[in-house]
């Protein structure tokens, strides 16, 4: 079974991630609490959480 990890995108929806395709996490421009999740070939996801907390959710599910 693919393991899933709920995140909250910047407009308040929850979104499934699959962290084995996650290819880099970074902080988003000029938010300390938003994060950008760069999986598959061009898809950018920008959720709610600080680098540490957003990369932890994805490490531990």
């Amino acid at each position: 079974m693919i393991p899933f990890v709920i995140m909250t995108d910047t407009r308040g929806q929850k979104i499934s991630v699959n962290p084995e395709i996650v290819q880099f996490v970074r902080t988003a421009d000029n938010a300390h609490d938003e994060c950008l999740i760069v999986f598959g070939k061009d898809q950018l996801l920008r959720v709610r959480g600080n680098l540490d907390e957003v990369t932890d959710k994805l490490r531990h599910g």
